[in-house]
């Protein structure tokens, strides 16, 4: 039976740190991606083994896949690359696993369940910052609550974005908030919506973003109606102004284009030393059936630090045969107390 870990996506900033923090433990990844020159400058930097090949069809990720037993993709935005690596980790045999935060991801992995159960393949999207927190939070809340009508989530502190997540942050300027309604994911205009959470402070004005949370948080939960938020402030409340003043010219493709072209010319990623120094923190509020409210806070790493301790240790579960084959989320491969198996993750009843 195969036995190893693939890490597709090496070459970008969080693909870099997942694979030096898994060799750090011992899992000896394959490093992967399209980029031959990146990728095996990557491999030799951690001395591991490299493939390279396109993630374009479900038959070239395949092939590439005899031998293993997981793929981890770290290649995003996954719009462009889950489709082809799903497919081709269910007809490799191989588990997947990404550290997405894209909604239409998600639906993609759960659309793939049945196929993947009956091959005995567990196809697990967000094992990073997007959605494990996140997940593990919401349904250690709902549990309290005892039954949720109505869930609201909401981060503050996730720190500067890579190019990787910037970019994928402009692609969603112009499609408006998405949120859960009676089960349903519908699309509001962007910025307008906001609610005001207490992440250790007092109560803080945020915004709501389109998240991967309304998909996973629905299959970990089950609650009809779902909102996710960010704090306002900084990048987030741009990016809203930007969505809501200028959302249909700024979603053409030569502004898409030019955006992109301003986020290469950026740093790579936060430092070394600000992703030590920042930490995140969550709430979940839930309305249960009665009307009363439960509320849970979650503190953890900065949101890079997390992915990878998160996306590492899962893969490492994975390989152990931990497993739940079709579309699971975090919280129903893992359990809610998954989270505080990582480092520096503190969970508080409210």
């Amino acid at each position: 039976m195969p036995t190893r870990l693939m890490i597709y996506g090496c070459t970008g900033y969080t693909g870099k740190l997942i694979a030096q923090h898994a060799k750090e433990r011992g899992l000896d990844p394959i490093l992967a991606g399209r980029n031959r020159a990146k990728v095996e400058a990557v491999a030799a930097m951690y001395d591991l083994e490299h493939r390279v090949f396109p993630a374009q069809s479900a038959a070239q990720v395949a092939g590439n896949l005899v031998d293993v037993a997981c793929v981890l993709s770290v290649a995003g935005p996954f719009s462009a690359t889950a489709n082809a690596m799903m497919n081709g980790s269910i007809d490799a045999g191989a588990h997947y696993l990404d550290v997405t935060g894209e909604i239409d991801v998600f639906e993609l992995g759960f659309s793939l369940s049945s196929r993947a159960a009956d091959r005995g393949v567990m196809v697990l999207p967000g094992v990073g910052f997007d959605v494990v927190p996140s997940d593990c939070l919401v349904a250690h809340a709902v549990k309290r609550a005892g039954s949720a009508r109505f869930l609201r989530l909401a981060i503050a502190g996730a720190g500067t974005a890579s190019r990787g997540t910037a970019k994928t942050g402009v692609e969603s300027i112009g499609a408006g908030t998405r949120v859960r309604r009676g089960g349903e994911i519908v699309s509001l205009p962007a910025g307008s919506l906001t609610h005001r959470f207490d992440f250790g402070r007092g109560l803080e004005p945020c915004v709501a973003l389109s998240l991967g949370d309304i998909v996973t948080a629905y299959h970990s939960t089950g609650a009809p109606d779902i909102e996710v938020y960010f704090k306002a402030a900084g990048p987030i409340v741009q990016l809203v102004n930007a969505s809501r003043r200028f959302g249909r010219l700024l979603a053409t493709r030569p502004a898409q284009a030019l955006l992109k072209a301003v986020i290469n010319r950026q740093p790579d990623g936060p430092s070394d030393a600000e992703r030590e120094r920042n930490e995140s923190v969550l709430v979940a509020e839930v309305e249960d059936a009665e009307g009363g409210v439960t509320r849970a806070r979650l503190h953890t790493p900065s949101g890079y630090k997390l992915t990878y301790l998160a996306a590492v240790e899962i893969a490492r579960r994975v390989l152990q045969g931990e497993v739940k084959p079709g579309y699971q989320t975090p919280a129903t491969a893992f359990g809610a107390d998954f989270i505080l198996t990582l480092p520096a993750c503190v969970r508080e009843d409210l």
